[in-house]
Order: C-alpha cells, then structure tokens, then sequence
C-alpha cells in the first residue's frame, strides 16, 4: 500500500492509502515511502545558461544550484521551456531551479528512517505539473485553499515564477486580498505588466464567495473539469497524495536519501531481465525438448510392442508344444507345403496343352516324355544327350525378387515313315511353333535347326523304331501356368 509522508509547517504526519481511501497513521510499514513537502521555504529562481550542451550544461547548472541555495541538498531544475529556433531548442537559453531552503526540517523528519525512500516532491512542483496542461492558459495563478493555509503559485509561460504560502487566510476575503496582494507584487516587480492582460486563476479546494472577488481584478476562472475525474470527491490533499505517489518530474532528494530504493529497483530489474532470458532460452530449447520427450514416447511404444510381440510368440511356441511336436518341425512342414506343394505347378495345364501341339502335326506320335519340376537355380536341359541346350535366362538381380522355378519338358515325337526330309521340316518346325506359342514357354532344344543345317544324326541314319523317324524337344515351362479356361475340365 502506497505511504506517503507529509511535511508541513504543522509537522510531519503518515498518511497510508486503503481500500477506503487516504487516512493517517501512526508510523511507515515495511515499504517505499514517497515524501511531500508544504513549507514556505519552498522557491523557484530563473537563471540564464550559455549556449552550451552535454556535460557542460549540467556542470554549469550543478554550480548555480551550489551557489544559490547553499544551505539545502534538497534542490534541482526543472525541466527547460523548448521553444523558439532548432538552437534555442537543444540549448534553452532560460532554466528554472527550485529547492527548498534551508533543508533543515526535512533532514530532521528523514534522519529516523529506516525505509526506503522512493523520492522527496514539493507541493509547489506537484501544482507546476498539474498548471503545465495545454488545455490551460499559458499565464495563470494556481490556488490551493486548506483549512490552515493558503498555497499561492504563478506560472507564466508554463513555468513557475512565484509560490507562496499563507498561514493566516481563513476567509473569502482574506484569501482574495492575498492573491490579489500576490499579483500586485508581481505588476511592481515587473514581472508582469500592470494592467496589461487578465489572467487564469485556478482554484483547488476554494471556498464560497472567493470567485467573485477575483474577477473584480482581472482574474477569470479556470474550471478544474479535467483535473477532478469522475469520482473525485473534492479533496485536493488526497489528489496531490496520488500525484507524487506516481514518481512526478521534479524530485528533490539526492542519491544519499535514495540509496536502498534504487538498489531494490535495480534487483527487481535485475530479476525481471534474468526471468526474461530464462524464458528465452526454455523457448528455443522447447524444440529440442519436444523432440527428446517424443524420442523417448516413441521408444517407450516400441518397447511396449516388442514386449507383446514376445510374449505372443512365447503363447504361440507354448501352443506348438501342446501338440506334442517341436515349432523347428512344424515350421519345416510349412515350408515344404508352401514350397513343394503350394507353389507345385499345374501338371495337367501343361500336358492338355502338349496334347493340342502334338495333335496340330498331321501323322505324329508321342514316342516319349519327362515332365519334372526343377529346383531353384538347376539348369534346364543339361542332361539331353540330342543337343547342347542353350542358355536359361537370367533374372535381372536388381528386381530383388527370389529365381521362381521352372519346369523341365522333353519329349520325342515320331514322324510317318514316308516323309521326306522336306516334310519332316516342316512338320518338326510347325511342332516348334507350337510349342513357342504355350504361355511362358522356352524351346533350349530344337531339332528344327539342325534339319536346316542337313544334320546327318537326323537324317534317315537315325535311330529307327517302328520303321519311324524320332525327334526330340526339350523346353521350359513357369512353375505356376494359369489353366485354359476352355480346357479346365478336359483331356487330351
């Protein structure tokens, strides 16, 4: 809760802010305290500065406060009027000091203390800042009426000339022959010109019949519309409490006094910047973070499968066992029916074909036939002693698929007696042709060839049976050759 300590001609008195508002109390708590001044040292003072910058200025504005109010640390100047040229802007040739001397009742009301102070502010520039809105006249009086003194400010051009503070004002008329008095002094100080201009006055906390006693001599009022708010209830005292507690320009107390308030600021901010970086290095580690937890999710699914997956093959080779025969046993009788039997090519597709061929040659007879299943990888035709096979396709290994198996064909086929060489190459050429046109066949031994060249082992000194001529094919078949639809059912 905001503390504020008030010091006055009176005294010094705590004031401490609630839920119900601003009410006094007997000491500070363990908090900041904001010190506001109402003494009638109080005092402005109008200096002109070369046309210096930088440290200069300060430097040369830091020997004016020494010179002029010797007997107070309790002083400082107030920000410059910038107006005028681009040079009388960053070098304001006017600058206004103010302080309160001596400081004495002030050092004796702080000496005590043993919290921080936040800052010490004087009614007098609490009012200034209050006067500096545009919504207000440029040259105006600024009045705060309490119940045992009387606060007299003047602004001209926005910036403070004169404060005064009256102790003894408790009428209408005495409190309007002092503002009255006050303006007097400046027409004969010269400070404003007599006569010449009338002037804004505004009131703070005014009592009854005071407004038309000012406006007898040229002060006109200036209404407090947009410094009340919607729920100000008329106390002045507790608005300026407000006003300092928000750490206004024109703080008066030197480092010294404000040693442990600043120090608890710069930890704060020291805290405040720590917990930032701390939450900018969580945000560019949350990427990583996010994929360390889902690694770690990941891997934990996968290991929750794997320990399924054991323990189903583990029921699996218990439910083996139950049979009274071993899993290495009942693997190898699924393969051997997967590889031996399942995959066994069709037998009878193959012969219904072979029938068709050999019927298509007019006169010819099946002497002989081997029909066998080759194993993965053996060579076809290698033992036919008619001819020297020609070469198996290779598969391509880049199709990564494993070699399917063939099946192995030889055949002899008799010829009539009364063909002559002509026709029986052409009857052992058109046996060839049909044996091509079987789906996925492969002729490795054709005697058509070798009748082509005048072979003379197959010329009519070859073997005779039954007074017949024998030629011999051997061919390879796909292990797996879909039946002819039109002859699943029927025989050669």
């Amino acid at each position: 809760m905001p503390t504020v300590l008030h010091i006055s001609a009176a005294g010094a008195v705590w004031w401490e802010k609630t839920a119900k508002g601003w009410n006094t109390v007997d000491g500070p708590a363990n908090h900041p305290v904001w010190v506001m001044t109402d003494l009638s040292e109080e005092t402005f003072v109008e200096i002109s500065v070369p046309r210096v910058f930088g440290t200069d200025r300060e430097a040369y504005i830091q020997r004016q406060l020494a010179s002029r109010f010797p007997e107070t640390v309790f002083c400082r100047a107030l920000p410059p009027r910038r107006k005028g040229s681009i040079m009388e802007r960053l070098a304001p040739p006017m600058q206004t000091l103010t302080a309160i001397e001596p400081g004495d009742r002030i050092r004796a009301a702080l000496k005590p203390l043993n919290v921080p102070i936040a800052g010490v502010w004087s009614a007098s520039a609490i009012l200034t800042q209050l006067g500096r809105r545009s919504s207000f006249p440029r040259n105006m009086f600024i009045v705060l009426c309490q119940s045992t003194n009387l606060r007299i400010l003047f602004l001209k051009e926005r910036a403070p000339v004169l404060t005064r503070l009256v102790r003894s004002a408790q009428t209408a008329t005495d409190q309007g022959a002092e503002i009255v008095r006050t303006l007097r002094h400046l027409e004969n100080t010269h400070v404003i010109e007599r006569n010449a201009q009338r002037f804004g006055i505004l009131l703070l906390g005014t009592v009854e019949d005071l407004p038309p006693i000012l406006t007898r001599d040229r002060l006109d009022i200036v209404p407090t519309t947009v410094l009340e708010g919607r729920k100000f209830d008329g106390d002045w005292q507790s608005r300026l409490f407000d006003l300092v507690c928000q750490s206004p320009m024109g703080q008066l107390a030197p480092i010294s006094y404000r040693a442990s308030y600043l120090a608890r600021n710069m930890a704060k901010a020291a805290y405040l910047a720590s917990a930032l970086i701390l939450l900018g290095v969580l945000w560019m580690a949350s990427a990583s973070i996010n994929d360390i937890l889902r690694t770690q999710r990941e891997q934990t699914q996968a290991q929750q499968t794997l320990n399924q997956l054991t323990a189903q093959t583990s029921e699996l080779d218990e439910a083996i066992q139950a049979f009274g025969v071993s899993p290495d046993a009942v693997r190898n009788a699924l393969a051997l029916d997967t590889d031996e039997i399942v995959s066994a090519p069709d037998m009878q597709a193959h012969l219904v074909r072979l029938s068709q061929a050999v019927g298509a040659v007019a006169g010819a007879r099946l002497k002989s036939l081997q029909w066998q299943l080759l194993a993965s990888g053996e060579a076809a035709c290698a033992h036919t002693d008619a001819l020297v096979p020609a070469a198996v396709p290779v598969p391509d290994p880049a199709d990564n698929q494993p070699p399917s198996r063939l099946v192995e064909l030889q055949m002899a086929l008799q010829l009539p007696e009364d063909s002559g060489p002509r026709k029986t190459a052409l009857q052992a050429s058109e046996m060839t042709r049909q044996l091509a046109q079987m789906e996925g066949a492969a002729v490795l031994i054709d005697p058509t060839k070798s009748l082509l060249t005048g072979d003379i082992h197959i010329g009519s000194t070859q073997s005779q049976t039954d007074g017949g001529r024998d030629l011999t094919w051997c061919l390879t078949l796909p292990g797996k050759t879909p039946q002819n639809p039109e002859n699943k059912a029927g025989k050669p």
